[in-house]
């Protein structure tokens, strides 16, 4: 009789395996279509087995049937990991793409005038102006197109920076959404842990659900995550933590610091102790940054790092989005000239500080870019008509003899062989291209005349054998003037696009413009053909670079068209690499599906065969059923 019974008792637990097989799969079949549902599987198992006898040949046991040992889900961790990173690396390199294609479109139209035209519309310009100087209307057609040349530079600079400061709003979106992944997995975790604290059951959906979350967070970021031993997950960004068990931490967005690398007097790099270089804090930038609000981390990413040095440096698409926008607005002393011709340490420094900022920030870098060719033109043309000569001044003095403590390697204007304005007094050194808070020069009244000379004090000659006379006389007085030099830490003395304008002196009178000859060269009341020769030859001088790394050098017109070039190129290589990390993205979701998915057809085989066990089972219960009737009728 106890075998008996005990026989039913394993025909009952297979009638309840069966079923439970059945409830399996009618989930996986219902959730086919539910994002980041796993397929689930019962695992069955032996209950216990009752000893009989034990012999020294065999020991006799009877079985009590089976039991699910749990319903597990079919996933490989492995393609979720390789998933989510080539899935982030997607989301960095379309933030690159999308941002490359954006500025060719600035570059491209803006309200129907390409901004190449403007530019060899101002060449044009002064083609023809340089042959027929004495109309008025040629000169007043040179600033008109001077203006329209600034005017569209200044407009692609600003469309430039509008795109640049828009992306803050994609980046406290993707925080804001990465904060709240945080907190649902925070409070997913809390669930997971309760529900499996009695190690009765697994808690699948929830786990679905986290998944998924983890999956969407690897678009925005790269982070490592692991499960501990009950069931929580921790995740962290950088070594530091968004989720920790049970509870999560935020990102803020903060505006960001502008800093620069602190020099020695030698021109190279401070470095601390452990070689690291210095940097100085200048001031807030209209930029945002991402920090962590309260765990103290301080900043999430450290975007003055090339993205091609680590696994995840070029991870996740608000990492992209940073990289791409920079840390500041683009200006043309960004971009180091004559690196090639540096040694050493100093050289490798100065590239690497370039390739780790500006170089690698494509919107920062592509302004920095515009910013050097606007440069490139209007220090072209303002030198053309106030050319500068450089000189020794060690020793002069003002009229009342202070010394001017000018020294040596001083740009001053070379005012007696200078074009001068074709107004009643002959006015020299009126650049085109103005700074708006800096004049081209200081006017100093000196004791006497003044003489170029070389760093020995040895006078200059000029090709006459004459010395060159560096003042002017006026009513007796002598003027001296001194070009006021650009300084690299002061905008407002650069001839940067957001810092130019057409000279106003010109704007309200066309004759102050120098196309006359100098009087004191016996030019008088003679045009100055010498003007558009040295203009053309500075335009042309292939004196600029466009990447440091490179040995390359640019004039004007060449400089514009590589630009173009080089984004294009950029853009193309940029939408390449999205293809590829689609395709490959694509392809490990599809061997996860294959692992992790739900194939009707899979699942209703598996529906089958749990209603065959269930069949087998319950005739299994009816002979044994049967058997227990016949025995009791008979020996009743």
């Amino acid at each position: 009789m106890g075998s008996l019974f005990t026989s039913f008792n394993a025909g009952v637990s297979g009638i309840v395996n069966a079923q439970a097989g059945l409830n399996t799969t009618a989930h996986n079949l219902a959730n086919t279509k539910t994002p980041g549902y796993t397929r689930q599987q019962n695992i069955n198992t032996d209950t216990y087995y009752h000893t009989f006898r034990v012999t020294d040949k065999a020991t006799l046991q009877v079985g009590y049937g089976t039991t699910v040992a749990a319903v597990r889900q079919i996933r490989d961790i492995f393609l979720d990991k390789e998933y989510r990173l080539e899935v982030g690396r997607q989301g960095f390199y379309e933030k690159q793409y999308e941002t490359a294609i954006e500025i060719e479109d600035i570059f491209g139209e803006m309200e129907g005038i390409e901004f190449e035209d403007s530019l060899t519309g101002l060449w044009a310009t002064i083609e023809s102006f340089s042959t027929n100087q004495e109309l008025i209307t040629n000169r007043e057609l040179f600033i008109s197109k001077a203006q329209a040349f600034i005017q569209k530079a200044q407009d692609m600079n600003q469309s430039l920076r509008d795109y640049q400061i828009n992306l803050n709003e994609q980046i406290v979106t993707q925080v804001y959404r990465i904060n709240e992944i945080g907190d649902k997995i925070s409070a997913l975790n809390v669930k997971i842990a309760s529900a499996e604290a009695s190690n009765l059951e697994n808690a699948n959906d929830y786990r679905d659900e986290r998944n998924l979350l983890m999956d969407e967070l690897a678009t925005y970021t790269a982070y490592d995550a692991y499960e501990d031993l009950d069931g929580k997950v921790v995740i962290r960004i950088n070594n530091a933590p968004l989720v920790d068990e049970m509870r999560s931490y935020h990102m803020v967005c903060e505006k960001m610091q502008l800093k620069e690398p602190k020099l020695n007097p030698d021109g190279s790099f401070v470095r601390d102790q452990n070689g690291v270089i210095q940097y100085d804090i200048i001031g807030d930038s209209p930029m945002l940054t991402v920090k962590w609000k309260d765990s103290g981390y301080g900043e999430v990413y450290d975007i003055q790092q090339a993205f091609i040095n680590n696994d995840e440096a070029d991870v996740g698409s608000l990492l992209g989005i940073l990289t791409a926008r920079g840390t500041k607005f683009g200006y043309y002393t960004d971009i180091p000239q004559n690196v090639q011709e540096l040694e050493g340490q100093l050289k490798k420094d100065t590239l690497n500080e370039y390739n780790n900022t500006t170089g690698k920030c494509l919107i920062e870098r592509i302004q920095a870019q515009l910013d050097l060719l606007i440069h490139k033109v209007a220090t072209a043309v303002n030198d053309a008509f106030a050319p500068n000569f450089s000189t020794n001044l060690t020793g002069v003095t003002d009229a009342a003899g202070a010394a001017l403590n000018l020294g040596k390697g001083t740009k001053v204007l070379d005012v007696n062989r200078c074009p001068v304005g074709t107004d009643d007094d002959d006015t020299p050194g009126t650049e085109v291209f103005s700074r708006k808070n800096t004049e081209r020069y200081t006017v100093y009244n000196v004791s006497g005349p003044v003489y170029a000379t070389d760093d020995n004090g040895n006078r200059i000659k000029d090709e006459d054998g004459n010395d060159i006379l560096l003042t002017k006389e006026e009513n007796g007085v002598h003027k001296l003037y001194v070009y006021n030099e650009e300084d690299p830490k002061d905008v407002d003395t650069q001839y940067t696009i957001q810092n130019l304008e057409v000279n106003p002196k010109l704007l309200s009178n066309y004759s102050y413009l120098p196309v006359h000859g100098n009087p004191a060269a016996g030019k008088d009341e003679e045009y100055d053909l010498d003007i558009f020769k040295n203009m053309l030859a500075m335009w042309r001088e292939e004196s600029v670079v466009l990447d440091p790394n490179t040995l390359s050098k640019f004039g004007a017109d060449e400089f514009y068209d590589s630009l173009i070039t080089a984004l294009g190129t950029e853009g193309n290589v940029w939408g390449s690499i999205v293809e590829n990390q689609t395709r490959l993205a694509e392809s490990i979701e599809d061997k996860r599906q294959q692992v992790a998915g739900v194939a009707t057809e899979e699942e209703m085989t598996s529906l089958l065969m749990y209603q065959h066990a269930f069949n087998a089972a319950s005739r299994y219960i009816t002979t044994v059923d049967d058997m227990i009737e016949h025995l009791i009728e008979r020996l009743g």
